[in-house]
C-alpha cells in the first residue's frame, strides 16, 4: 500500500476512523482494493469495520464505520422501523449484507443512516428529492441545521488534523491510534 493511498484513506475517511461520524464512504481502485480492505481490517481493533459496497467499472466502494456508533444508530427506534420499510431487518451484518445488495443495484438513500447522517435529514432528502434543504454540506439538512453546522466543523477539523499529522511524517495506524 502507498503512502499515497493511505493518504486517499485518511481524506475520505478521517470522520469515521477518528470516530466523528458513524461512517465514510471510500472510492478506490479496484486493483487495490484487497490491499486496502485488508489495511483496514488491522484496525478492527479501534471499533472500525468495513463492508465493500460494490465493484463498478474500474472503482470499489468501501463503507468504513465505526462498529459501535452505527449499532447505536441502528438500534434507535424510529431508524429501526425506517429501514424495516426498506427490507433492512436482523443484525447489523445482516443489513449491512442488504445494503451492498442494494448498491450494486444503484446508489440508495438509506446509506445515508450507515454514514451517520440524521434520519430526519435522510428522510427529508427522499421525500424532496434533493430538494427544499436548508443547507448542505457534507449531506443535505433537512432538520437540525445548527447542530449539523457543527457537525460539518468537526468533520473538516477531524480531516484536517489527520492529514496534517499524515503530511508530517505520521504513518496511518499512528494517526488512527492517535484517536
Amino acid at each position: 500500500m502507498t503512502r499515497g493511498n493511505e493518504r486517499r484513506i485518511l481524506d475520505q475517511c478521517a470522520p469515521a476512523l477518528t470516530g466523528v461520524k458513524t461512517g465514510s464512504l471510500l472510492k478506490v481502485d479496484k486493483m487495490v482494493c484487497n490491499d486496502t480492505l485488508d489495511l483496514l481490517a488491522s484496525f478492527e481493533n479501534n471499533d472500525v469495520g468495513t463492508k465493500l459496497l460494490r465493484t463498478r467499472g474500474s472503482s470499489s466502494l468501501i463503507l468504513v464505520y465505526r462498529r459501535s456508533m452505527l449499532a447505536e444508530a441502528l438500534s434507535d427506534e424510529a431508524t429501526r422501523q425506517f429501514l424495516s420499510g426498506m427490507g433492512y431487518t436482523g443484525s447489523m451484518s445482516d443489513m449491512l449484507d442488504l445494503l451492498s445488495e442494494r448498491m450494486s443495484l444503484d446508489i440508495q438513500h438509506e446509506l445515508g443512516i450507515f454514514l451517520g447522517y440524521p434520519l430526519c435529514d435522510v428522510i427529508g432528502f427522499m421525500r424532496n428529492k434533493g430538494k427544499g434543504y436548508l443547507t448542505s454540506g457534507c449531506w443535505k439538512v433537512y432538520g437540525d441545521l445548527t447542530g449539523a453546522k457543527k457537525l460539518f466543523a468537526r468533520i473538516k477539523e477531524s480531516r484536517r488534523n489527520c492529514l496534517s499529522m499524515f503530511d508530517s511524517g505520521l504513518s496511518l495506524r499512528s494517526v488512527v491510534d492517535a484517536f
